[in-house]
């Protein structure tokens, strides 16, 4: 991915307005989840068909069969710092959870402001998580700032060893550190940690981009970055997609294929998106450019997503989702046969209208490959097929009823 600039695919305030000429196609959205307390994150072993919500302040609830349990599945409320952009940040499960009942959550320390990532251990017939359990895996030292926290951590499919953790810039504006291409430092990064042992700490993975580098940190996998909210695999392909919020003109998507061998310099603070950052920004040489962004007339803070695999919707297969945090808008689009992003799409009023979402903090993905989005104001959405002949046999009933009646059969399927 490491072209010109004339080949990102940029969006206009022109396309925006053209997004409500597209072709509707077969997607709606159900509500499976309200009254969370600023949930941030689900997301679920594969396989399994209950939902792991996230919320801010420290918690993990488990949302099974259209139900939130009363007792959450970890607590980690006391501590957890939850100022500003800081709080209970990621949760990932170990590609063996089945049968290890290994996880992994990142967190801002209460006690030390520090970015933490620590693993726990479900006990053998255990339904809720003993904090007694946790091994601290790294701790990285944070700037004094609330902001630009990332917190995004994940295993690529068939890597059962190694942990992607997306960590932001710290925080302030133009990154005064300049953290993000500091490669002494580990904000503003990627990293790639091999946390296959059984105790505390990592272990650097031999085939990390800049093993054996003079003046480089060997956990790094990607270097700048802002703030790059939410993240994601394919689970079917195992590329990697990376959104970065932008600071004031740019927000932009990074893809890297899988089988990449990393390394990338995603250019923050050099770069906004691909334009120099107003009073610190340039250029240097093999920046990456992003596969896409978008302007603030789009939209102000992306939310990164998924590519759809989940259970077979029409329009929606293979697809690209993702969302942006201050317009509380959901978008799509595909990738052409040349790699690059096409057929835009905004699915905002066919998936979110009449649920009630604000603030799109987070999608996420369940173990069967169903999508959802999930809003800071506590409501999740799940993207389900639009009900095609249903609206035939429901004509003539209140738009509200016959959504409360969707919700009730998706809760009980």
């Amino acid at each position: 991915m490491r072209g010109s600039i004339d080949s990102v695919w940029k969006v206009t305030a022109c396309a925006a307005l053209g997004l409500a000429g597209q072709l509707a196609h077969a997607l709606d959205g159900v509500v499976v989840a309200a009254g969370l307390n600023q949930p941030l994150y689900l997301t679920a072993p594969t396989g399994d068909s209950r939902q792991f919500i996230v919320e801010k302040g420290g918690l993990v609830k488990i949302l099974s069969g259209g139900t939130v349990q009363s007792s959450p599945f970890l607590d980690l409320s006391a501590k957890v710092a939850t100022g500003g952009e800081q709080g209970l940040l990621g949760l990932a499960f170990d590609p063996g959870f089945a049968s290890n009942g290994r996880l992994y959550v990142n967190y801002i320390d209460a006690a030390t402001n520090n970015t933490v990532v620590e693993r726990y251990t479900l006990a053998s017939g255990a339904q809720t998580v003993n904090t007694a359990s946790a091994q601290r895996i790294i701790s990285i030292t944070q700037e004094p700032y609330q902001n630009h926290k990332a917190g995004w951590i994940a295993f690529r499919p068939g890597d059962s060893s190694n942990l992607y953790i997306a960590t932001g810039d710290g925080g302030s504006g133009n990154d005064p550190q300049n953290n993000a291409q500091n490669t002494s430092s580990l904000l503003g990064k990627m990293l790639r940690l091999n946390v296959s042992g059984t105790g505390e700490g990592y272990a650097i993975p031999t085939d990390n981009p800049f093993v054996g580098q003079a003046g480089v940190r060997p956990e790094l996998w990607a270097l700048g970055l802002r703030n790059p909210w939410r993240n994601s695999f394919d689970r079917q392909t195992g590329d990697l997609w990376i959104a970065d919020v932008g600071q004031g003109a740019r927000e932009e998507i990074n893809l890297e294929l899988a089988g990449d061998p990393g390394g990338h310099n995603y250019g923050w603070r050099l770069r906004e998106g691909s334009i120099a950052t107003p009073g610190v920004g340039g250029s240097a040489p093999g920046l990456t450019d992003p596969v896409f962004e978008y302007t603030r007339d789009v939209g102000q803070s992306i939310t990164g997503g998924y590519v759809y695999r989940g259970p077979s919707i029409e329009g929606a297969d293979g697809r690209y989702f993702y969302g942006d945090f201050v317009a509380n808008r959901l978008f799509s689009f595909a990738l052409g046969s040349d790699g690059k992003p096409t057929d835009l799409r905004e699915e905002t009023a066919a998936v979110l209208d009449g649920t009630g979402l604000e603030g799109i903090a987070s999608l996420g993905e369940d173990g069967l490959g169903r999508l959802y989005v999930v809003g800071i104001n506590g409501t999740v959405v799940t993207l389900v097929p639009e009900p095609g002949t249903w609206a035939l046999a429901l004509a003539g009933l209140a738009a509200v009823a016959w959504r409360r009646r969707r919700q009730l059969a998706y809760g009980a399927a």
